[in-house]
Order: C-alpha cells, then sequence, then structure tokens
C-alpha cells in the first residue's frame, strides 16, 4: 500500500508531465502561426513588389530602400 506522501508525489509527478505536454504544445502553436504569418508576409511581398525574379539579397535591398518610407508614412491605425 503507497503512503499518502507517495501518492502526492506521484500525483505531483504526472501533473509535471502534463505541464510539459501543455508547454510544448503551447510552444509549436506559437511557432506555427509566426511560421504561416512570415509566409503569407512574404507572398504578399512578392505579389505587391514583384520580386518573383529577384535572389533573397536583393529582396533585402528592396526592403532596405524603401523601410524608412514605409516606417514614416504609416496609416495611424497601423502603428503601434
Amino acid at each position: 500500500m503507497k503512503s499518502p506522501l507517495e501518492r502526492i508525489d506521484n500525483k505531483i509527478s504526472q501533473l509535471e508531465r502534463e505541464k510539459k505536454i501543455l508547454e510544448r504544445s503551447l510552444k509549436m502553436s506559437v511557432r506555427k502561426e509566426r511560421t504561416r504569418r512570415l509566409i503569407q508576409i512574404g507572398a504578399l511581398s512578392e505579389k505587391y513588389f514583384d520580386l518573383y525574379h529577384l535572389d533573397l539579397k536583393e529582396i533585402e535591398e528592396v526592403y532596405f530602400q524603401f523601410a524608412d518610407f514605409v516606417k514614416s508614412n504609416r496609416l495611424e491605425k497601423h502603428k503601434k
């Protein structure tokens, strides 16, 4: 027969395992959402800036060229 202390220790261990599983699941969910958002942003960038034919370095140059303009001319509803 298990003592009350052993049962409590087992319950603590079980809850810690469940906590780790839930934390891992949450991290994966956040990571998937971020990945999806980045893919969507990339697709929109290619579409609206016609970047299909450029490599990554050239795309970065285009972004750098317009970054200050975009940051300073955002609509109020898009500002933090």
